[in-house]
């Protein structure tokens, strides 16, 4: 059975706060404040230390901090042919560490000197903070905390929506473009015999029969690959090796990501089709 999955396209313009609340670890508060347009409305307050801005990560929107720590003489990380040491990246590690222990996904943006391989690294490792160099422009600062808050926002929406499968007791995967399942519900994993968390990174074609990955791949992909839905049977097999007639719903999403509803079929012989 076929069904158009053709949907309103996702808005190409993101979603922006009507409100703003910054907190700015050290100077250029006001330069900061100059960096946001006039459609947000955005509140900068700054404080002398990481630890003065401890007991307010819970009540700000992201948190501005600034590496390296420049002294009046302009040497401070930085070795005798003026480049910037590695010792500034460690600092931003610390100092993201600390902010992680009270709060795991508070955006936050370092204002560097200069962006080195070693800052680099350390930020991407940390997934929710941005780096932007003191001589970039002024946007782009207010760019990367618009794509922060962005990001933290789906995350928020996309854990509410799994919780909600979750609550309707559907059995449904989330396979991602590599072929991997990135999401199974608890009633899809018990349907196979393992948990969620066991079938996380597990390929989709592991969890059913030979014969169901052929009928899949030549019938069902297609499909979903021209914007349908397909449904129809297979053979699943659990982690023992048991195998079990499964009636199948499969969609796909926009990223090339597939969605598996699956049910187990009482009295039928489990032959694809």
């Amino acid at each position: 059975m076929l069904r158009s999955t053709a949907a309103v396209p996702e808005p190409t313009v993101r979603t922006r706060p009507a409100q703003l609340q910054l907190l700015v670890v050290g100077r250029e508060c006001d330069a900061i404040d100059r960096a946001f347009d006039d459609e947000t409305e955005v509140t900068v307050e700054s404080v002398p230390a990481l630890e003065n801005a401890r007991p307010r990560l819970d009540d700000i929107d992201c948190l501005v901090v600034q590496s390296p720590t420049v002294a009046d003489d302009g040497s401070a990380g930085r070795d005798e042919s003026g480049e910037l040491t590695d010792e500034s990246a460690d600092d931003v590690a610390d100092s993201l560490e600390t902010i992680r222990a009270d709060a795991t996904e508070l955006p936050v943006v370092v204002l560097a000197d200069e962006v080195t391989p070693a800052l680099t690294r350390t930020v991407r490792s940390d997934g929710w903070t941005a780096v932007v160099e003191r001589d970039e422009t002024l946007a782009l600062l207010a760019d990367r905390v618009h794509d922060l808050l962005e990001r933290h926002r789906l995350a928020v929406l996309s854990r509410r929506s799994l919780a909600s499968v979750e609550f309707a007791g559907d059995a449904i995967a989330i396979v991602d473009p590599d072929g991997d399942v990135q999401f199974a519900s608890r009633s899809f994993a018990m349907q196979f015999g393992s948990d969620s968390d066991d079938l996380t990174g597990t390929p989709w074609r592991a969890v059913i029969t030979d014969a169901a990955v052929t009928h899949l791949e030549s019938a069902a992909l297609p499909t979903v690959a021209e914007g349908w839905r397909w449904t129809g049977s297979c053979t699943g097999r659990r982690q023992t090796g048991a195998t079990f007639p499964a009636r199948v719903r499969l969609g796909g999403l926009e990223d090339g990501s597939l969605v598996f509803v699956v049910d187990e079929s009482e009295g039928s012989d489990g032959l694809e089709e």
